[in-house]
């Protein structure tokens, strides 16, 4: 899989994580499962990252969502 594609599946899934509540498909689902989710693609990427020797990130972008917290 490549970067690319790892982080539009991680786009999604932070979207479906911070979805509404009420919205059809969430019922189905446990509760952590999104956020499982977003952080196995977080997870996934930053091996990647590393593979590909990029793990550095760039002064324009700043700290990175993930580390912020």
């Amino acid at each position: 899989m490549d970067l690319n594609h790892l982080l539009f599946q991680h786009q999604v899934a932070v979207l479906h994580a911070t979805g509404r509540d009420d919205a059809p498909d969430c019922a189905s689902r446990a509760p952590n499962s999104t956020h499982d989710l977003v952080r196995h693609y977080k997870a996934r990427i930053d091996r990647l990252r590393e593979q590909l020797g990029v793990t550095i990130y760039p002064d324009w972008c700043g700290i990175p969502v993930g580390d912020a917290a």
